[in-house]
């Protein structure tokens, strides 16, 4: 399983908004987090368009998160911004015959990683993430 540079932005900008109480600009999340700004506005639209971030227009605007940081997961934001998290490619079970036994029970070992990858970050609330003094 590798999470791309897309992902990895993309939960630091957000984890960012979870830790402000107004809005933040794109310029402002960029410089903090040390993250090239045209490549982070391309990250937080599809952020946006999956209801994950709102933007702000106007003078005081920017991105906020779409709601509390509790209810956003790890989970939410690397699957939208790299597709669902796999970790292999073998057939759909039950697609194609196994042609040996051993075939079929180490692809068993391959959908309980994945299944506990996903359990595990879904369970990862942006809330849990933020100190608590923070906390939105």
């Amino acid at each position: 399983m590798k999470i791309s540079k897309k992902a990895y932005y993309g939960l630091r900008a957000v984890l960012a908004l979870a830790q402000s109480d107004k809005p933040l600009s794109t310029h402002t999340i960029a410089n903090a987090e040390h993250i090239p700004e045209d490549y982070l506005e391309k990250i937080l639209q599809s952020l946006r368009r999956a209801n994950l971030v709102m933007a702000h227009k106007g003078m005081t605007g920017g991105y906020v998160l779409a709601r509390p940081a509790k209810e956003i997961s790890v989970w939410d934001i690397l699957c939208e911004l790299d597709g669902p998290i796999k970790t292999f490619s073998a057939p759909v079970k039950g697609a194609l015959p196994c042609l040996q036994v051993s075939h079929c029970q180490t692809n068993e070992v391959w959908r309980t990683l994945e299944n506990k990858v996903k359990e595990t970050l879904s369970n990862i609330s942006l809330g849990s993430l933020v100190p608590k003094n923070t906390t939105s």
